[in-house]
């Protein structure tokens, strides 16, 4: 046990000896409609000898660690670049990157690690709604809160063509608080034969269209 002990010191004071990291955890807090980030990791070779990384690896696909080049001259400096592709995720995301570096026959293991905190332009509460055939012909609500950063007002309710001609239900926004918060009151027209319908929401505020990426959903069934 003490020769195992003294071998992962030794490996510890010699990783800290070759490659310095100037920071291994990244905060990154992401705009609304933000597609990338990038993010850079300072390092530079502390050792007495060139350092060569011969390996990156990202745990997720969604990020993509690159190197302007693998090896690394005594004192010379270098940066890693943290690619990382926001795609639909909202919310925190915590992504790791594994780095390994040969400095002759050692081998060294870095972790580097990345926090993107991804705002949710809108959380939409009880977007599928559904009704069984049969039903009594009542509204059901889609709660709608808009983030604070970026305010609009829902004005209408349309499909995916940008309109919605003769629908099987009946639509109704109602304003809780301007611009932030709404009520959508979705009613069947008649609930005697299966329906299923997505909806989308408009406001002349989505100058960016970013309201296409949040469907509601209305069944009979």
């Amino acid at each position: 046990m003490a020769i195992l002990l003294a071998f992962t010191a030794s490996s510890k004071v010699l990783a800290a000896d070759a490659l310095h990291w100037e920071q291994t955890n990244i905060e990154v807090q992401a705009e609304i409609g933000q597609e990338m980030v990038n993010v850079y990791y300072g390092f530079t070779n502390k050792s007495d000898a060139p350092v060569t990384i011969t390996k990156t690896h990202a745990a997720c696909g969604c990020t993509v660690p690159t190197l302007e080049k693998t090896t690394y001259a005594p004192g010379e400096s270098g940066r890693l670049l943290a690619t990382f592709d926001i795609g639909s995720r909202v919310g925190k995301q915590r992504k790791e990157i594994s780095v390994e570096v040969q400095k002759g026959a050692e081998k060294e293991s870095h972790k580097l690690e990345l926090n993107v905190d991804i705002p949710q332009l809108i959380q939409l509460k009880s977007r599928a709604l559904l009704w069984r055939i049969g039903d009594a012909v009542e509204a059901k609500d889609c709660e709608i809160v808009i983030h604070s950063t970026q305010p609009m007002a829902i004005e209408k309710v349309v499909s995916k063509t940008g309109e919605i001609v003769d629908s099987a239900f009946e639509f109704e926004i109602v304003e809780v608080k301007p611009k932030e918060h709404y009520l959508l009151k979705i009613t069947p027209k008649d609930t005697s034969k299966k329906v299923r319908e997505t909806i989308y929401l408009q406001s002349p505020d989505d100058s960016e269209s970013h309201l296409r990426n949040y469907p509601i959903y209305a069944w009979i069934r």
